[in-house]
């Protein structure tokens, strides 16, 4: 999809990102909503193309669904169209490549994190009245569908697989080899908003062990937009600014944290941090 497509200043892609998370008081627009996080790594990202190729992808995946079947029936139609015939697929790797996560590259590359596949494939569904929600397992992410007293889920990292709840739990048990209990609140619904915090969350993690920090400060601001109020999102953030060595910018972070959440257990390993910082400045002055 790559065309002759003029650059666009990040900060264009940051702003059309703030409008469409502020302006929803309910669902919202998860496609455009990811391709604009892309925006700012791809300043020349065609959005619109992006955003058609779901939708014709979702216009023969309808055909290949039978009109006359059951819920599983059709949410195996449509992964085996997505995983066979379209050829998407999870990434196999350990540590988190951004490009498996950015869904313009999920869509061009055909391969993905669990949590950006995930979104592709609630796309292709709702855009064909099957309407899938976000369930984040510990270290994966799947879909349940939604209008039904049944628990039936769908797999996206493993090629779109139709699974029951006995199956989330061995998913869960096996990956952590037992050492993770499972709770019943692993199967709670993700709302759009969690979902792109999730998404963000993973790219953050993924600069963050490259040590491009300055990317991994992008996703943590972006995280700072869905909700300002997340702590760990708020001390991660002054981590960063540290790291960077942006000591009065980590201090201000560290305080922000303090005013917010004066209780915390962690209270005074921060007033130690800040004490220890402004060393730090002095030393810049």
């Amino acid at each position: 999809m790559n065309s002759l497509i003029p650059m666009v200043d990040p900060r264009v892609f940051r702003r059309l990102f703030t409008e469409i998370v502020q302006a929803s008081k309910g669902d919202l627009d998860l496609a455009s909503a990811s391709l604009y996080i892309a925006g700012e790594e791809y300043p020349t990202l065609p959005v619109e193309k992006y955003l058609a190729y779901l939708n014709s992808t979702a216009e023969v995946t309808r055909r290949a669904i039978p009109k006359t079947a059951t819920v599983t029936e059709q949410l195996t139609a449509l992964s085996k169209h997505l995983a066979k015939i379209e050829g998407f697929h999870g990434s196999a790797e350990e540590k988190p490549d951004p490009k498996t996560v950015y869904l313009n590259e999920v869509i061009d590359r055909k391969i993905g994190l669990p949590i950006s596949l995930s979104i592709l494939y609630k796309e292709v569904a709702a855009r064909n009245g099957i309407f899938l929600e976000g369930i984040g397992l510990p270290g994966r992410f799947i879909l349940k569908y939604a209008n039904s007293p049944e628990d039936i889920f769908v797999d996206p990292a493993n090629d779109g697989a139709v699974i029951s709840r006995a199956d989330c739990e061995e998913l869960v048990r096996n990956m952590y080899q037992g050492q993770v209990v499972f709770r019943e609140e692993f199967l709670h619904p993700y709302n759009e908003k969690q979902i792109l915090v999730r998404l963000l969350t993973t790219l953050k993690v993924s600069y963050f062990e490259s040590r491009e920090y300055a990317k991994s400060l992008a996703a943590t601001d972006r995280i700072a937009i869905i909700d300002p109020t997340l702590n760990v999102n708020i001390r991660e953030r002054a981590r960063l600014l540290y790291l960077m060595g942006r000591y009065r910018d980590a201090i201000r972070g560290l305080e922000l944290y303090l005013t917010m959440f004066p209780d915390s257990d962690d209270k005074e390993e921060i007033k130690t941090q800040i004490h220890s910082l402004w060393p730090l400045v002095a030393s810049l002055s």
